[in-house]
């Protein structure tokens, strides 16, 4: 039996996990191949007109082949020119092709020779342009990451002259989502420290707390209600009096105390930010009743776990380097873990999904402002009071999305952060998730409902009490004295490894290079700068320094992949310089872990 062009192209693509390749449905695909000109360029008709597909080159925007860059490159079917942007590219460059049109990339699929893609650097993503922003952030959750401020795009001759639109469009995707990766890796070293204090300050809270494995999935396809606190939750208190005991009922931390003045008693309220202003503004001489259970990360402010009367989760956070650490470090399940995110309403909806809730109904998820920009936030919380209110979002850029109910509606960049959030967690692990918020941004991946709908739909048993529920699950199974035997051995490896880099340091610094012109010196000076290969990589395979010094060696690859791959002594000036950032960031943080661990040592007294 013959092999076909088929065969053979979609053997050499299965072989790459990075390619992501969507499902098209039969209308999606409408396009005949008719031939080749004289000149040999592909003729095709599609949508009732005939395209010729050229191989020129945009000669202006080719590769630098003496760096490390990420093409983004839009179009399949110009081979002649996706083969010299192979050619040209560094050997450590990476190429991501993406074909939006089902029609071209089904054409390519069965008449084109797709061999280029037996270079694993080569990388496909042929999909509707919904689904780029979910490919580009799993895809930028590996060492691709590094590549993000050498981004470089280039259309192929069909997209340069008949889909500029598409063109604009995928570039507006990318950059959305490099935004969205920097900003998550791009808290500054300082903003991670004070987050690693309160976590090791509270270390010893996770005695107390009930063991986070044990609730995986207790509540299976149970409903909860996911409770924000946006201006359309105004319109929905009565009916969610009436999901009492009907559905797990978990609140922010925003909205908990005017539920409770509503006669509504939250099974449990959620919490993220560590400053002393969510204990001040949300915990303080609130007094909420014993059966609400607090859940929030070790990252609290101290104050809210001691003062606390009900029962304590807390949670390890998903995919969290200095979290994972905790893990490893005391013995703590995996299945401690959830995915938490950058509110506390990402909070509430990792940990229902945790326990294994379905349907998860969003209410009060507005994420956009209500009919004024004055309304941000649902009545009787503190976004009450203007001033407050004006502090918060007057140097916060806004800006248009679509709306619940079609349409439009004025949201700003925190919110659009949030609202991705919700999209890709819901998309990757394909819950079922209800929006019942009837008002604000229309959240993707979801079915709206009304909340009455919902009741009469999903809600119609009464559930065994929550907390009745938590009274059979252990608190962690740790014991003080082993823990505090954990930490002093960790103050021992930090100990020894802040010498290496001290040593590092003075080596690097002590570097004459500016006068240097001799290969031979050149190599030998290229050789001493590479001594911190091994340092980087100590940071890399540590989560507790991948996570603080993040920012640092993010900043330290990107420049060093910013600097061109040619042997001369300003580009070795250069990256000593860029060692020396990193290698004096890494020192500092280094005595502060040692500091960090070594006070906490007196909370196990």
């Amino acid at each position: 039996m013959s092999v076909t062009i088929l065969d053979r192209n979609i053997d050499v693509i299965s072989r790459n996990p990075n390619h992501w390749i969507g499902q098209p449905k039969e209308d999606d695909i409408h396009l005949n191949f008719i031939g080749t000109d004289e000149e040999g360029n592909e003729l095709l008709f599609i949508n009732n007109q005939i395209i010729i597909i050229k191989n020129e080159f945009d000669e202006s925007n080719m590769p630098n082949d003496n760096k490390k860059e990420l093409i983004i490159l839009v179009g399949i079917n110009s081979l002649e020119e996706i083969e010299k942007h192979i050619q040209t590219m560094s050997k450590e460059s990476y190429l991501l092709i993406i074909e939006p049109n089902f029609s071209f990339f089904n054409h390519a699929l069965n008449k084109q020779d797709l061999n280029l893609f037996n270079n694993l650097n080569v990388i496909l993503f042929a999909d509707d342009l919904k689904n780029l922003s979910f490919f580009l952030d799993n895809l930028l959750s590996t060492t691709l990451i590094y590549y993000i401020k050498n981004i470089k795009f280039y259309f192929t001759y069909f997209y340069r002259e008949y889909s500029l639109d598409s063109c604009i469009a995928i570039v507006k995707k990318v950059k959305e989502i490099i935004h969205y990766k920097a900003m998550l890796y791009g808290n500054s070293i300082e903003d991670s420290m004070i987050g690693f204090r309160n976590n090791i300050k509270n270390i010893n809270c996770l005695t107390r707390s009930k063991d986070v494995s044990q609730l995986k999935r207790l509540f299976e396809n149970k409903p909860a209600v996911v409770v924000s606190a946006g201006p359309s939750l105004n319109k929905n208190i009565e009916q969610l009096k009436k999901m009492k005991n009907k559905a797990v009922i978990i609140a922010v931390d925003t909205i908990a105390s005017r539920l409770c003045d509503e006669g509504i008693i939250p099974d449990f309220i959620c919490s993220i930010e560590r400053g002393k202003e969510t204990y001040t503004y949300f915990y303080e001489n609130k007094n909420y009743p014993s059966e609400i259970t607090l859940v929030g990360p070790l990252v609290l402010h101290p104050q809210i776990f001691e003062e606390y009367q009900g029962n304590i989760v807390i949670p390890m956070r998903e995919k969290v380097g200095e979290y994972n650490w905790i893990q490893d470090v005391f013995g703590i399940s995996k299945d401690s873990s959830i995915s938490i995110g950058l509110s506390c309403a990402h909070v509430a909806f990792g940990f229902a999904e945790h326990i294994g809730a379905s349907p998860i109904v969003l209410m009060g998820q507005d994420l956009a402002f209500g009919d004024s920009k004055e309304e941000s936030h649902a009545g009787g919380t503190i976004y009450d009071n203007k001033e407050f209110t004006n502090n918060i979002f007057s140097s916060i850029d806004e800006t248009i999305v679509e709306g619940y109910y079609g349409g439009y509606v004025t949201s700003n960049e925190i919110w659009i952060n949030f609202r991705k959030w919700f999209e890709k967690e819901i998309f990757d692990k394909n819950l079922f998730v209800i929006n019942a918020t009837e008002g604000g941004a229309k959240i993707a991946n979801t079915l709206q409902m009304s909340l009455a709908e919902v009741l009469n739909t999903h809600c119609s048993e009464n559930l065994v009490p929550v907390l009745d529920i938590l009274k059979n699950v252990a608190s962690n199974p740790l014991n003080q004295e082993q823990m505090k035997i954990k930490i002093e051995e960790q103050i021992e490896f930090f100990s020894d490894l802040k010498i290496k880099y001290e040593n590092q340091l003075i080596n690097i610094k002590r570097l004459k290079i500016t006068n240097i012109s001799s290969e031979k010196e050149l190599q030998k000076t290229l050789k001493k700068l590479e001594k911190t290969d091994p340092l980087f990589r100590q940071v890399t395979d540590n989560w507790l320094l991948r996570h603080i010094l993040q920012p640092a060696l993010m900043t330290a690859i990107w420049n060093l992949y910013d600097i061109e791959q040619i042997l001369s002594s300003s580009n070795l000036n250069r990256n000593k310089e860029i060692q020396v950032e990193f290698l004096s960031a890494s020192v500092f943080v280094l005595a502060q872990i040692i500091s960090i661990l070594s006070e906490s040592l007196d909370g196990f007294k």
